[in-house]
């Protein structure tokens, strides 16, 4: 089957579809669920859009510049090696399987798109000399993101790992990431914006609890199905990449367990985990079919986008038991 229709014209349909499911959740009537965004400053949190249908649209935005960016990185960052926006597929779709990233201005999808820049900056780093200053940089935003959003500063170990992988881990790079780390939280303080009581690191304790087993759940598990089968077919031909394509595409299949792990262990803010979690699935996605030129691959491409399209259709328009 011709390439161009499957890595260009079927990711464009289903964007158009994404852009179609988006104008009919603003007239719909699915509620917006509320999700808590527990900072380390105590009552700070991501500021909510009151008007939905703007909220909507932000979104809206915002899930396609992360998508957009994904394709940009599977290319840029020699992910794969051909021009493909697969990634943009599968990012749009498995937002659409949790109507509450979609149906309202989720902030963890600003999140998610922030932490896929610190991935590229991330991937920059790559053998250089001077990678002191993307280190700081790269502690410094995920430091200053947890002032709202507490829960982001459990990727800041995989990060680490990111850097070691990168060959870049040196006494000076991990000394410009420690004060990176510190610095919003002593600029904050310093600053007499906050008090050292306010400042609440408690946020960060999750408590283990037994998920609520409803349908629900169901789209988180096959997120982490598909990345668990593509993690796993790409190991393979991972072996018979370049160095830095092994770096790259080994670093990704560790962040998509990490945060499948994470998602787990914190269930009850799964949603805080999802974007990032699709965004890494995403990409093994990408590679898995991009390295596959088989017709029975591209069959089961075709299947696999044809089957959460139906499914995406039944939560949004059927009687799909939210």
């Amino acid at each position: 089957m011709n390439n161009r229709l499957i890595h260009i014209f079927l990711p464009v349909i289903v964007t158009l579809f994404f852009v179609a499911i988006t104008g009919s959740v603003m007239f719909g009537n699915i509620v917006p669920q509320a999700y808590s965004y527990n900072g380390i400053v105590e009552g700070w949190s991501i500021p909510a859009i009151e008007n939905n249908i703007v909220g909507i649209l932000v979104n809206c935005g915002i899930i396609l510049l992360t998508a957009t960016l994904l394709t940009k990185m599977a290319t840029h960052f020699q992910l794969v090696k051909e021009q493909t926006l697969l990634p943009l597929l599968f990012f749009v779709l498995f937002q659409l399987l949790t109507p509450g990233l979609v149906n309202q201005f989720a902030p963890t999808n600003a999140v998610s798109l922030i932490a896929f820049i610190l991935v590229g900056i991330l991937y920059t780093c790559y053998q250089e000399s001077h990678a002191t200053e993307k280190g700081f940089i790269i502690a410094l935003t995920l430091s200053s993101l947890s002032l709202v959003d507490a829960h982001i500063l459990y990727f800041l170990p995989i990060l680490v790992i990111g850097i070691i992988q990168m060959q870049v881990a040196t006494l000076r790079t991990f000394a410009a990431m420690l004060v990176g780390l510190l610095t919003p939280y002593w600029l904050v303080w310093g600053l007499g914006i906050v008090t050292l009581s306010q400042l609440d690191f408690t946020a960060l304790a999750t408590p283990l609890q037994m998920p609520n087993m409803t349908l629900s759940l169901l789209p988180i598990g096959v997120v982490m199905l598909i990345g668990f089968v593509m993690g796993i077919g790409n190991l393979y031909n991972a072996f018979n990449e370049k160095i830095y394509t092994r770096a790259t595409n080994g670093f990704i299949n560790l962040l998509s367990t990490y945060t499948a792990i994470l998602l787990i262990i914190d269930n009850t803010n799964s949603v805080q985990y999802l974007p990032i979690l699709g965004g890494c699935v995403s990409l093994q996605a990408c590679y898995f079919f991009s390295t596959r030129t088989k017709r029975a691959s591209t069959i089961a491409l075709l299947i696999l986008v044809a089957l959460l399209v139906a499914w995406i259709g039944w939560i949004y328009w059927g009687n799909y038991p939210l």
